[in-house]
């Protein structure tokens, strides 16, 4: 199942443990912690070059959001992925949680985001080096130099330069992820510590090749073991053909591209930043920046596994006949890109008599964005260093059956107001209101014909194929609205609601089916206790979302009962049609840090839920005639735990530092019926820091401790099925966490 980017948009939070962000007064009565002051987006179990998703109670795709001067990196979270031209280092002086209740002001949306601040010049030269290095050939370098030149002016330079041949290290690329990162920038420090403006320039070139599949075996009751002794993080599993041939849904030309020439982003980007204070501590920012970027992506992702027979039409390259197991893959190839200008203006301040702190932001946001979206269906052996299959003599088959296409401008005018009021030395109250302007227009290929149904061999060239303009305007709205009263000195309650209702965006309009106009919104609502002194900082809370009218791209397989559809009876047919439906979630997380004597602090969090699907009917009809009818209501959701843990336990003495982050989730089920799950799991990281002086400090990090596969993925033959029974002991292909990996840092600053 393939959710479309906005879930993550609108996903509330259950992990979340108080509202109160780094805006909060001085002279708070009760000063809580920031809120993603402990989350640790940047250690992320399945990948070294970005930030995790944290879990918010609700299934999503795509990736983390990411802020960087006061802006997203990138315009959508989609795409232009914006992990793929942003990188935490050296390079910023900040890297920080935003808080769900800042998100919604900032993006209309419930969810947290890195947030980032680029490196200025400070007072005097100051120069950092990181280097880095793993046990399967990574080798990273990450420098920047900050200078000031005279009159308040500086200027920094750095670049970032990642080697990664990934544990799995594939044959036909020498690396698995090569990024290539240049950032240079001018500034002027104001006198008096009024503040900074710069401008700050960056060229990205980031070529990763996404691969972390593996076959094993699914034993039924939850766990899996080794298939055929295939190791999963070390082994290979696709072919050595470096080339992708795919049918251009453009212009429907056959076309080849080299393997690695077909997952590089080239981005340009320029930032502009204003931060000015006055004497009464009024605040202004202002963040300006253009997006020039071009992203070639090629998603090889797992379908379902095929019992090739004789005559089945599956050989070798060189013409033999193949018997057996074959993995069919769905190959998207996404040729995509973003013209981006976003500017915003911040004023903030506090009342006279201090206890209002408010906040104004005012933002026009202007994006030119497309993709061509090319698929086909192609296969290889179930084993390690697997050979390439032909279907029928050909490389791949059933062209375009799933393609992607728009073009066009996306305008988006919104601005919001906060206010933070201390009412008394007892009670803190927030209420923050956004309100959105957005205008979408471009061309795409929607059901405006049924000659635009996307099926094998579809492309815009063909007879009868009629690109169709479109132009909506809407309206999104957004509010939160929270205290906080102390009921004794360090403990009291809390309690935060927050709304937002969003429609369809450019990227919605790229499929077959146009995009429902309604507005998709969610409604959450958190609250609890609090508790707080030198040696404990807890929060204890019960949340509630109810998202509705999401739009959801399914994916469903069916074994067809006839010749249809350029396949044959017996053959696995995936078909996608577009659902609606809602979900809710019910929770309650309890969240603490404890530092019970110096140097020794431990982060624990606990969180129940129960998230469900409401209003989840479909009705796919297939290649063969048949239309099957299924209900999801109150079933639970896919791919999310109901109980998550985690520890994180950190002792500091002398020069050194020594650390250990445990997170557990518990069963997810792997299909919509719930009639096949798998068991929990756990993520462990770990490391120890030695600071041999001011200017040199070496660390050593673990990741996957434990050496957990961390085994995942669907069955999309199992996705209807209530009897569990024919999945016993099934062979199944998935994704996999990195496997047991020692880092070695170098940090040199001088």
């Amino acid at each position: 199942m393939k959710n479309t980017p906005r879930l993550l948009a609108i996903a509330a939070s259950l992990l979340a443990c108080t509202n109160i962000t780094a805006q909060v007064q001085k002279n708070d009565s009760v000063q809580a912690k920031g809120e993603g002051s402990n989350r640790n987006m940047l250690l992320n179990a399945a990948s070294a070059s970005q930030p995790r998703q944290i879990s918010l109670g609700l299934p999503i795709s795509g990736n983390a959001y990411i802020y960087e001067d006061g802006l997203p990196v990138s315009y959508y979270n989609y795409q232009l992925y914006p992990y793929k031209s942003w990188h935490s280092g050296v390079s910023h002086e900040s890297t920080s949680t935003m808080s769900p209740s800042d998100m919604v002001m900032k993006y209309g949306v419930i969810s947290y985001s890195v947030d980032s601040k680029s490196r200025l010049t400070g007072d005097s030269f100051e120069g950092r080096v990181n280097y880095t290095l793993n046990q399967f050939g990574r080798q990273a370098v990450d420098a920047n130099i900050a200078t000031p030149i005279g009159g308040g002016w500086g200027f920094s330079v750095g670049t970032y330069q990642n080697f990664d041949p990934g544990s799995n290290q594939l044959a036909m690329s020498y690396l698995k992820e090569r990024t290539q990162f240049y950032k240079g920038s001018l500034s002027k420090t104001f006198a008096d510590g009024r503040g900074k403006m710069g401008l700050t320039y960056q060229y990205s070139r980031f070529m990763n090749l996404t691969e972390n599949y593996g076959p094993f075996v699914f034993v039924g009751d939850g766990s899996v073991k080794e298939y055929n002794g295939f190791k999963l993080g070390y082994d290979q599993y696709l072919p050595t053909n470096n080339t992708i041939k795919f049918l251009d849904v453009y212009t429907g030309q056959m076309m080849a591209m080299n393997i690695n020439n077909a997952n590089t982003d080239k981005i340009h980007n320029v930032n502009f930043t204003l931060d000015y204070q006055w004497d009464n501590g009024t605040k202004l920012s202002v963040n300006s920046k253009l997006k020039h970027g071009h992203s070639y992506r090629a998603n090889p992702s797992v379908m379902g596994m095929t019992n090739a027979e004789a005559g089945g039409g599956f050989t070798y390259e060189d013409g033999t006949e193949f018997v057996g197991r074959a993995q069919t893959r769905r190959q998207l190839y996404f040729d995509a890109f973003e013209h981006s200008w976003m500017t915003n203006a911040q004023l903030s301040g506090y009342s006279r008599n201090k206890r209002h702190h408010w906040t104004a932001e005012v933002d026009y946001w202007l994006n030119h964005g497309g993709t061509k979206t090319s698929a086909y269906m192609f296969a290889h052996e179930v084993k390690a260093d697997p050979k390439l299959l032909l279907y029928n003599g050909q490389e791949g088959y059933s062209y375009n059956s799933y393609a992607e296409y728009y073009n066009g401008h996306e305008h988006k005018v919104f601005g919001f107001i906060a206010d933070e009021w201390t009412v008394n030395n007892r009670l803190w109250l927030k209420a923050g209101l956004r309100l959105e302007y957005l205008n979408v227009n471009g061309d795409a290929a929607n059901d405006v014909t049924e000659a635009n149904r996307r099926r094998a061999g579809f492309n815009l060239k063909e007879p009868g194929v009629i690109i169709n303009h479109f132009n909506k305007n809407n309206f999104n709205n957004a509010y939160i609205l929270s205290g906080r009263f102390e009921l004794l000195r360090g403990f009291g309650l809390q309690a935060e609601y927050m709304s937002t209702t969003l429609h369809s965006q450019i990227f919605n309009y790229g499929t077959y089916n146009t995009p429902s106009q309604k507005g998709i919104t969610s409604n959450y609502l958190r609250g609890g206790i609090y508790w707080k002194n030198n040696w404990i900082d807890l929060t204890s809370q019960i949340t509630w979302i109810r998202q509705n009218n999401e739009q959801l791209r399914a994916t469903f397989d069916h074994v067809l009962t006839k010749d249809a559809g350029g396949m044959k009876a017996g053959q696995n047919e995936t078909v996608y049609p577009v659902v609606y439906y809602d979900q809710a979630a019910l929770g309650w997380t309890t969240d603490a840090v404890i530092t019970p004597v110096s140097g020794l602090s431990i982060h624990a969090l606990v969180t129940f839920r129960n998230p469900q699907y409401k209003n989840f009917d479909v009705s796919p009809t297939f290649s063969d005639g048949v239309t099957e009818v299924h209900s999801f209501t109150n079933n639970t959701l896919t791919g999310i735990s109901k109980l998550e843990m985690e520890i994180e336990p950190s002792y500091r003495f002398d020069k050194w530092r020594v650390w250990l982050s445990a997170r557990y989730y518990s069963r997810q089920y792997i299909n919509k019926t719930n009639s096949l799950y798998f068991n929990g799991r756990w993520e462990t990281f770990g490391g120890v820091d030695y600071t041999l002086n001011r200017h040199v400090r070496f660390s050593a990090n673990v990741v996957n401790i434990l050496n957990q596969k961390g085994a995942s993925g669907s069955i999309g033959s199992a996705d209807l099925v209530t009897d569990p029974t024919p999945y016993k002991n099934y062979v199944m292909a998935g994704t996999f966490i990195r496997p047991f990996t020692v880092e070695l840092t170098t940090s040199i600053n001088f």
